[in-house]
């Protein structure tokens, strides 16, 4: 896992009066991302919008997956479960991050109720992807460039320009009846398996510092344990008890890092209550023991807004 980012992903994108962010990615030797792009599965409130310009992708969303190729852009909305990976070390890519009700309008007119309603209500969807062979590319292609240029810049004005830029992009989308119903962007049987894997893991992340057992699990998901296990295993590639402690060592690694409490004061608060074990366990996932792990690390490194 990714220590800096949890499956409820809790990072900001932007301020409460301008909830909108754009990044531009590029990796490779010299960059925040030497071998290769890789964001954890999470989900957030927040739309992202993703487009790329050099390389190969893969994304999952909703535990489906697709294969994104230059040019592609791609849409993630809100309270999706997602993950992305870089299917090379060099890649580019840029994002914007938005809160989705800057789409919407007080008083109730024709655009607020045929068009954002419906989407804030979550009954439409954004669509999956446009790539350049479709025939609303080039427009909306074009607004995106604009925005992400002018909002990674952040120059006067630049959030009102911007924000303008997405209405008329999801206008586009709208009126050209590229905004399919929710439903059909994940079947029923789709939106339960995603569900259940988010309430165990947002349960993880709730309760980490008590003691948790499978049954536990499996009592949340409504499920028994030896399906909770298959079920999991399938979708995460390890047990949920394997991901309870790597979360936990996770957790461990940030308060090492962020704070000044002692070894068993960090172990009891992420949940172990034996310390020989969470050193174990520590250098197991780290190849360090803890107090090596802490002076080894300096001040905390933010990824670059712009490369």
């Amino acid at each position: 896992m990714n220590e800096k980012q949890s499956l409820k992903e809790a990072a900001r994108h932007g301020t409460s009066g301008q909830p909108l962010t754009a990044i531009h990615f590029i990796t490779g030797a010299g960059t925040f991302y030497p071998d290769h792009f890789f964001v954890e599965r999470h989900w957030h409130y927040p739309v992202e919008i993703l487009k790329i310009a050099r390389g190969t992708f893969t994304v999952e969303i909703n535990l489906e997956t697709y294969v994104l190729h230059p040019g592609d852009i791609c849409f993630i909305n809100s309270e999706e479960l997602h993950c992305l990976e870089g299917n090379q070390q060099d890649t580019v890519h840029d994002a914007i991050i938005f809160h989705p009700h800057i789409l919407e309008f007080s008083y109730p007119d024709e655009f607020q109720e045929q068009y954002a309603a419906p989407f804030l209500s979550h009954a439409s969807s954004l669509p999956r992807l446009l790539t350049p062979g479709d025939t609303l590319y080039g427009t909306v292609a074009s607004l995106f460039d604009r925005a992400a240029a002018i909002a990674e810049k952040e120059e006067e004005g630049w959030y009102f320009r911007v924000k303008l830029l997405l209405l008329e992009m999801f206008y586009e989308l709208c009126i050209h009846k590229k905004m399919p119903a929710a439903k059909d962007l994940l079947s029923a049987a789709g939106k339960e398996r995603t569900d259940r894997y988010k309430k165990i893991i947002s349960y993880i992340e709730k309760h980490f510092m008590d003691k948790i057992s499978l049954e536990d699990l499996a009592e949340e998901a409504r499920v028994n344990s030896q399906y909770l296990c298959h079920f999991f295993r399938e979708i995460a590639g390890i047990s949920p008890i394997q991901y309870l402690i790597r979360f936990r060592i996770d957790r461990a690694r940030e308060m090492l890092r962020d704070t000044t409490k002692s070894i068993l004061e960090i172990s009891l608060d992420c949940g172990f209550d034996n310390v020989s074990y969470f050193i174990r366990q520590f250098r197991k996932f780290t190849g360090q023991t803890p107090r090596q792990y802490r002076q080894a690390q300096k001040a905390p490194v933010s990824p670059p807004r712009n490369q």
